[in-house]
């Protein structure tokens, strides 16, 4: 009996011996850059039971796929070999976190990441946005607080419909308290498309707390608030984009369509109007609403005088609404010299 397990033993032994001979020789291969024998050895190698938990074994697995990378020769041999030198550098600090070529793994992943992003730029100016979200997602996972890559993974997430991931990012990106206001514009927009006014409003009220004087995030803000009817919510919206934007027209053209159809507030509803235009003189639908206005105003005294007997009183009441037809006319004519197609039946 002893003499059999002698034998295993040895035969065990050996069989590690060849194992460890066949990693060697992949980082030899490498060295002369024989990257197919290379990658040939060093794949039987982190297969086999002897070698698949050999720190080294996996660290040349990395240099061997890294060095496949763009190569003119061998980059057919894999069609992610980034993500899979990646993987075999992690897979070594994992089985030895003391390993000796720690800290060259740190300086191999650091050029990982510069050859992640160069892919993510790549791709995604071929629109292959699934692409170039891989290639940002491998740069995150070596610089997880490099917020621009985290911004970069949730555009191409967005354009490549992934709105999950699109999200995901973006939370994190809040969670970072990244710089750019506009991002919450974009978070805020994922949540709208799916019908999730209420979240698109909480990711806004979290932009607003942090960038109280950006002005894309009131107005994507007031739109939610007009389009859900919330009209109250929406017109102190507005007020506050017109204090932070006070030459902004179509802030004003805004606030005079809702106060005109929800307070009924004439006089508001003229103001605004007239800002709108004094703000962007060629303003058709300031022209056009203000015009339209003082005219339906007009028709409805028009309509009220018609049941008028006496005649002194309908003059009087004519002359009322005559002058506010007049005062339509020459908004509504603005409206028709910016844009003639509109109907002119009106037109006095």
């Amino acid at each position: 009996m002893k003499r059999i397990l002698t034998v295993a033993f040895i035969s065990l032994t050996l069989g590690g011996f060849a194992q460890r001979a066949q990693v060697q020789s992949a980082y030899s291969y490498l060295k002369y850059e024989q990257l197919d024998k290379a990658k040939e050895c060093i794949d039987i190698a982190v297969n086999n039971e002897n070698t698949m938990n050999y720190d080294k074994a996996w660290y040349y697995r990395g240099l061997i796929y890294q060095a496949l990378y763009k190569n003119e020769k061998f980059a057919n041999l894999s069609n992610d070999p980034l993500n899979e030198a990646l993987r075999s550098y992690n897979k070594a600090l994992e089985l030895n976190p003391k390993f000796e070529y720690a800290d060259d793994i740190s300086e191999k992943k650091k050029i990982l990441a510069q050859q992640f992003a160069d892919m993510g730029y790549v791709n995604y100016n071929l629109k292959n946005y699934a692409g170039a979200l891989t290639a940002y997602e491998g740069v995150v996972s070596i610089m997880p607080n490099d917020t621009s890559s985290y911004f970069n993974a949730a555009l191409c997430a967005e354009r490549a419909g992934n709105a999950a991931k699109a999200k995901q990012y973006y939370n994190k990106l809040d969670e970072m308290q990244y710089k750019d206001a506009k991002m919450y514009h974009s978070y805020a927009q994922l949540y709208l498309s799916e019908g999730d006014t209420a979240k698109a409003l909480e990711v806004l009220s979290r932009g607003l707390s942090r960038f109280p004087e950006e002005k894309s995030i009131l107005i994507t803000q007031t739109n939610i608030y007009i389009s859900s009817g919330k009209n109250a919510e929406a017109l102190s919206a507005i007020n506050m984009a017109i204090e932070k934007d006070p030459t902004n027209a179509k802030l004003y053209f805004a606030k005079g369509t809702l106060v005109e159809k929800t307070e009924k507030s004439k006089d508001a509803a003229i103001a605004a109007y007239k800002k709108a235009i004094e703000l962007k003189a060629d303003y058709f639908d300031a022209y056009y609403n203000l015009g339209a206005l003082y005219f339906n105003d007009g028709a409805h005294l028009a309509n009220e005088a018609n049941s008028i007997k006496d005649n002194n009183q309908y003059a009087k009441a004519k002359a009322v609404f005559e002058a506010k037809f007049k005062e339509a006319k020459p908004y509504l004519e603005k409206a028709w010299e910016l844009n003639p197609k509109i109907r002119v039946q009106w037109l006095l």
